[in-house]
């Protein structure tokens, strides 16, 4: 369990997984345009008439769940949750949280069923943990947007 695997998601428990992550993934595209509100500042989306303690309550507790549904059927999956955004973010080049939502959903999914595929190949005798194959994938991503946050703020002195 503290590698992470989908090795043990049944048809039944992917049931019920999903009955439950559906719901709150819609919801997460309706917390989009408060989301976009919020990226201008608190003044700006306090001004434009946005409660901010209520979208931020919601935001955190809709993602907290959906993060502990994963961690609970999956175990801690690391760098799809670290990694995803970002590379949704470099891929769609937008700020719009709508877009970058859909966009982290397909990439996420995607990323998580190649490293599952890799984890499992041929030849290996059992499984890898899925969080030794999702490294691979994820670090360079993060050491990238760590090194243009450092450019970047270099070019601000």
């Amino acid at each position: 369990w503290g590698l992470g695997s989908f090795g043990r998601l049944s048809i039944e428990r992917a049931g019920f997984f999903a009955l439950v992550t559906i719901p709150l993934s819609l919801l997460c595209l309706l917390l989009s345009k408060p989301l976009n509100l919020l990226a201008l500042g608190d003044h700006y989306a306090r001004n434009l008439g946005l409660n901010i303690r209520r979208a931020r309550f919601l935001i955190i507790l809709i993602s907290g769940v959906l993060t502990a549904l994963v961690t609970a059927f999956c175990g801690p999956i690391v760098f799809i949750g670290m990694a995803v955004p970002h590379l949704a973010k470099m891929i769609s080049r937008t700020s719009n949280h709508f877009t970058l939502i859909l966009n982290s959903c397909m990439i996420g999914g995607a990323t998580a069923l190649l490293c599952n595929l890799i984890a499992r190949l041929p030849g290996l005798e059992g499984e890898l943990p899925i969080n030794s194959v999702t490294a691979f994938i994820g670090a360079p991503v993060i050491i990238s947007v760590i090194m243009k946050r450092r450019r970047k703020n270099q070019m601000d002195w």
